[in-house]
């Protein structure tokens, strides 16, 4: 069996997928500048390939059905908008994902973004390098006097399992933690020692609310002018889901005026922010560019996911982590 890989992998799952058949791992971020592949050239070299395993390349419905050996399609990543599911479905190609093999790292980046606006640690460090030890007659000690995360009311918009895995290392370090995500039962939430809570008095009662929703039509925009009017005056925020469900304009009126203290976030439209966007000049700021998910055990953890998949489908199993079951009928026809 030819198995493909363009995503990058590690850890124990790789030697068990090279006993699987040939492997051939060429990662699309291994190549400088990083290489995605158009239809034509992912085509090229798919010529007897079964297993494709995909990162950041689109797989399109041209690919799909050109593609004839082709019988199970690997998304290492959470939601595989990447691949055309309904043509792949359509041609009894399996797809499987990568359900929350981001989430304990996305956490610790939260939990870091935290405790850097919490302690002011990118702005003193910006302070050393231009040799400002005394600003205004005040020396450090006077300007930076932080908080402790054992005192802060901390608010979780969406508790997927990237904000429960902050709940939990935020609990561990003895803050109070609410949490709020409709899709989520109350018993979950006070397992993992989150608090749960309506959107409107989670905003009022927290001194940081930590964005980690999906995005969708229902939560674009979600954290509004609305929403920072109900926020406590001097909270912070932090957002390391996807951009747009915070609102720019009213983000930007709610730092400029002072109703909140800071805010960090890991995610802009279209990935990129321009250097004379107004977020970049603000010292209350922490930018870091979408490295939530970016470490070696999220890697491992998508590899054994993919792992897991494949061996159920050439068991003759349903895996856990099949994006579309539909597809089974036509894919044990091919087999």
């Amino acid at each position: 069996m030819r198995i493909l890989s363009l995503a990058p992998l590690a850890g124990e799952g790789l030697d068990r997928l090279r006993a699987l058949g040939d492997l051939e791992l060429d990662p699309w971020n291994s190549h400088v500048p990083v290489r995605l592949h158009g239809a034509s050239e992912l085509l090229g070299r798919l010529d007897g390939v079964e297993v494709l395993l995909v990162e950041a390349d689109h797989v399109s419905a041209e690919v799909l059905g050109a593609a004839a050996p082709l019988r199970i399609l690997g998304s290492c990543r959470g939601d595989p908008v990447n691949v055309d599911i309904p043509t792949a479905t359509k041609r009894g190609i399996a797809v499987l994902n990568a359900t929350a093999r981001n989430a304990g790292a996305v956490a610790e980046l939260a939990l870091g973004l935290i405790i850097a606006l919490a302690r002011g640690i990118v702005a003193a460090d910006r302070e050393i390098r231009a040799g400002a030890w005394v600003t205004g007659g005040r020396i450090p000690q006077q300007r930076h006097m932080g908080r402790e995360v054992s005192s802060l009311t901390i608010g979780l918009v969406g508790c997927g399992a990237a904000g429960r895995a902050t709940g939990r290392r935020l609990s561990a370090l003895g803050a109070r933690v609410l949490g709020f995500d409709p899709h989520v039962p109350a018993d979950v939430l006070r397992a993992e020692g989150i608090e749960p809570a309506g959107l409107d008095d989670l905003l009022a009662a927290s001194d940081v609310v930590s964005v980690h929703a999906v995005l969708c039509e229902g939560t674009r925009g979600m954290i509004d002018a609305r929403a920072f009017e109900r926020m406590r005056p001097g909270a912070i925020l932090v957002n390391t889901a996807r951009f747009s469900i915070v609102d720019e304009a009213a983000l930007l009126e709610a730092l400029r005026s002072g109703k909140l203290a800071g805010a960090a976030l890991d995610h802009f439209e279209n990935e990129f922010l321009s250097p004379d966007h107004p977020l970049c000049s603000m010292p209350n700021v922490v930018l870091t560019p979408h490295i939530g998910g970016t470490t070696w055990q999220a890697v491992e953890q998508h590899t054994l996911s993919m792992l897991s998949g494949i061996e159920a489908l050439l068991g003759g199993r349903e895996p856990p982590n099949l994006v579309n079951p539909e597809a089974l009928p036509a894919f044990r026809a091919r087999a």
